[in-house]
């Protein structure tokens, strides 16, 4: 049965009352990748984190797909190069599930007489990544995102001219434990989830255990999208149709985030104008009408994470009456009523780009992001007690931290300097327990 997605207000107590105790501390700082030039950072690594607290990173600093993981409670292991990644030059994606499958996807350099592509590497429970390949030949992509179910199954979405598509590879099934690896099978054939509406579509995708997925993207001119489009395959179906799920306001909506719980329970954030909201769709049944969850407040960029119990976080910048970025950010537990806002920052910083996440079994939630005031980098980490800030170490201005938790367990990952050298950075992880 479906949860009741009320959206009324809630004191912050009463929902840190219902979190499991949490203890964590921050790891010492992980150096993953140096040097590279800070006259031309990076984008920092991608982070996913699985149930059992398995965390995997994957980025391309310099032409090299690459990747580092770290079991939980162990230490992070040796970064390697993913195979067939030595011409890579982004984007990037990855996935790891609950069966510890593994994937990572991203696009090679064209040349004079080759074209990029999009490739794909998989990696069964306990093995190597294998030769990376081609699901579907001829495809120039921007924006890459992968998911990865209990059956083995891997979801690739990704967008190009022409709109935002979907693939997919079979699993072997496993035995009803989450245990499927990954088949032997073809890659599906494209699908076009958008219907070949054009602008710039900031495509993002979820997939839970069961292996129903959720796909958003915005619609419209780029620059000014008019609508957030979404897609929804319920667990062992096929890709329904595409539906708007934005209210028609005239306003331009953007930067859509998705979140599915356990059940298949949908929620998206994204902006309205300059209002944080959030659209919910029980599992099978319609989608809701947005609801603003950023009160009075003008947001600028919006962070959204729901984990398998349906817990809900939303997150996002808003400006000062002196124009300096904070970062605020309300949560719901199991599809619940919302909390009032919270300020994660401190006045004394000028914050920018937040990002979510949701631990899949609901025991960690976590904000990343940066102070340009001080070029520093900071999260904060919601347990018994409330939202608890802490300095991670040294930043870029405006840069971005990408996070992510499962199995009482976090990561954040970001660019930095070398040795206090502006001249030079590295790419840096610190892991939470």
């Amino acid at each position: 049965m479906s949860r009741n997605w009320v959206l009324v207000a809630l004191t912050t107590a009463a929902l840190v009352a219902a979190l499991p105790a949490q203890a964590g501390t921050w790891s010492a700082t992980r150096t993953l990748e140096r040097p590279f030039a800070a006259s031309s950072v990076p984008s920092p690594p991608l982070a996913a984190v699985n149930g059992n607290g398995h965390a995997l990173l994957a980025w391309n600093a310099t032409g090299t797909v690459r990747y580092a993981e770290r079991v939980k409670g162990g230490a992070w292991q040796r970064p390697g190069p993913v195979p067939g990644g030595s011409t890579g030059a982004g984007p990037v994606a990855l996935a790891i599930g609950n069966n510890e499958v593994a994937a990572i996807a991203y696009t090679t350099a064209p040349t004079r007489y080759t074209p990029s592509k999009l490739m794909v590497s998989l990696r069964a429970a306990g093995g190597s990544f294998g030769d990376a390949v081609e699901p579907v030949p001829g495809v120039v992509a921007g924006e890459l995102r992968l998911g990865v179910a209990c059956d083995g199954s891997v979801t690739l979405l990704w967008s190009d001219a022409n709109g935002v598509w979907i693939s997919s590879h079979v699993g072997t099934g496993g035995t009803g434990a989450c245990d499927g690896q990954p088949g032997v099978g073809p890659w599906s054939p494209p699908r076009l989830l958008s219907q070949g509406r054009s602008g710039t579509a900031l495509p993002d995708l979820a997939v839970n255990d069961a292996g129903a997925a959720l796909a958003v993207w915005q619609e419209g001119a780029a620059g000014n999208p008019s609508a957030i489009g979404a897609a929804v395959r319920e667990a062992g179906a096929d890709w329904a149709p595409a539906q708007t799920i934005s209210a028609a306001t005239g306003r331009a909506t953007w930067n859509p985030k998705p979140g599915l719980d356990a059940a298949g329970n949908a929620g998206v954030g994204f902006l309205d104008g300059n209002t944080m909201v959030v659209v919910t769709r029980p599992a099978a049944g319609a989608w809701g009408t947005p609801v603003p969850v950023s009160g009075t407040q003008a947001a600028y960029y919006p962070a959204f994470a729901v984990s398998a119990q349906g817990d809900m976080l939303a997150s996002w910048l808003a400006l000062d009456l002196s124009n300096i970025g904070s970062i605020w950010s309300v949560t719901a537990a199991g599809g619940g009523p919302w909390t009032a806002p919270v300020r994660l920052s401190a006045r004394s910083e000028s914050a920018d780009w937040p990002t979510a996440a949701y631990a899949g079994d609901g025991s960690v939630a976590l904000v990343g992001w940066t102070d340009n005031a001080t070029n520093t980098v900071r999260a904060s980490v919601l347990a018994i007690g409330g939202w608890s800030r802490r300095r991670l170490g040294t930043g870029y201005w405006g840069g971005q931290v990408p996070v992510a938790a499962g199995g009482g367990a976090a990561v954040a990952v970001w660019a930095t300097t070398s040795g206090g050298n502006p001249n030079a950075g590295l790419l840096v992880a610190r892991s939470w327990q």
